[in-house]
């Protein structure tokens, strides 16, 4: 039961500042709630908490796809349930999450990505140069011309996309993934059923066609929803999160230019520098949901089993009992791994993809265009799951 301790909800919606947040629920930490859009959530909010949920050897939680064996319930009126129905590898446990994933992951191994560098290095490179032509608009928006098209040529790339999709994948992603905009689900299946029956029709030798190819020949693993939910998946992970990385990225070095200046200067590698980003500044913000299989505990609040819990990601990162002084954005703090690209089973398939797209348009910017300067203060994306500006206006 809750305890006369318990402090009151902290109010959140789209639009306002996740930095402000994420402080706010560390402080709070381990456990808090939310108000969003007039639903009270619970949230785990220290680093410590969400690594004992996620631990792979742990069956304390588990995620959404089975939540009703556990007596589980999501209120269907909140705008975050849309993310709850899917049955994809974010939302299975066990055997279902190991065998799909297990169609995909060997495309997202070290060796596979490193494979594709000299592409990301191209596509950065071309973007760069379209940045720089004599007439381009200033100031630029960084998050339109570079930011965006890196990740989502790279996994339109992977994925077997036409380029004239691109535009409305960027559309459907940043609005699912809004957690505000509950029609976009129905708009986003009827885009995935036609690019699964076009690649049905004229197979080629990207992913999704090798997914729908292997799945036929394992008797269809995957029914038609579950196909559909993991190509889903695999459209958002692959773009939004490393775009919103790459847009934090360039932000924080902006407002902090001794920092910037460290890593230009090679006193400290941009590996190093990546890794503050992460920690500081990662692209999300919240993701719903897992749920308790019996009743548990934080700093004397009781959750029964079946409680929905959201995982709050940036607030675990500026957890004041790992990182000292952990508002602060430090590219030479030591290493300490933190939870950017989650923990155990469900940790980030695509890990070692955007570890490269960062590592090649982080760096790349500031060499092509070492004078850059902010235009404007940012204001962030209107957003309850992912944590990025909404746009990042520069003068090159």
């Amino acid at each position: 039961m809750a305890t006369p301790h318990l402090a009151p909800p902290v109010a959140f919606d789209p639009g306002d500042d996740t930095d402000e947040l994420a402080e706010r629920l560390a402080a709070t930490g381990p456990l808090a709630r939310l108000r969003i859009a007039g639903h009270t959530h619970w949230a785990l909010t220290s680093h410590e908490a969400l690594q004992e949920a996620l631990h792979p050897r742990s069956d304390l939680f588990v995620r959404s796809a089975t939540y009703r064996d556990h007596h589980g319930e999501f209120d269907a009126s909140s705008p975050l349930i849309a993310n709850i129905r899917v049955r994809s590898m974010l939302t299975q446990d066990g055997p279902d999450h190991r065998r799909v994933r297990g169609l995909v992951q060997n495309v997202f191994t070290r060796r596979r990505v490193q494979e594709l560098r000299p592409q990301v290095e191209a596509i950065t490179e071309r973007l760069l140069e379209r940045i720089a032509e004599p007439g381009a608009p200033r100031p630029v928006d960084l998050k339109q011309s570079l930011a965006m098209p890196v990740p989502i040529q790279v996994i339109g790339r992977l994925l077997g996309l036409d380029p004239d999709d691109y535009p409305a994948i960027s559309d459907i992603a940043e609005r699912t993934l809004s957690g505000v905009d509950t029609a976009v689900v129905e708009e986003a299946y009827r885009f995935i059923g036609d690019l699964v029956r076009r690649k049905r029709e004229n197979p080629d030798d990207a992913l999704i066609s090798a997914m729908i190819a292997e799945n036929s020949a394992d008797g269809d693993k995957l029914g038609a929803e579950e196909l559909a939910d993991t190509v889903y998946l695999l459209l958002i992970a692959g773009f939004e999160t490393t775009m919103g990385a790459l847009a934090n990225g360039w932000r924080q070095l902006l407002r902090h230019p001794d920092q910037l200046g460290l890593l230009t200067g090679g006193t400290v590698t941009w590996e190093q520098g990546i890794e503050e980003v992460l920690r500081h500044s990662t692209s999300v913000n919240l993701l719903p949901a897992i749920f308790p299989t019996r009743e548990v505990s934080y700093g004397g609040v009781t959750l029964p089993q079946g409680t929905p819990v959201l995982l709050a990601y940036k607030a675990a990162g500026r957890d004041r009992k790992v990182w000292h002084d952990a508002a602060s954005f430090d590219v030479t703090r030591e290493r300490t791994p933190n939870l950017a690209f989650g923990y155990g089973a469900h940790r980030c398939l695509g890990e070692h993809l955007a570890r490269l797209e960062l590592g090649v348009a982080l760096p790349a910017l500031f060499e092509r265009f070492p004078g850059l300067r902010s235009a404007e203060d940012d204001e962030p994306a209107p957003s309850l799951l992912m944590s990025h500006p909404r746009r990042l206006l520069v003068y090159p």
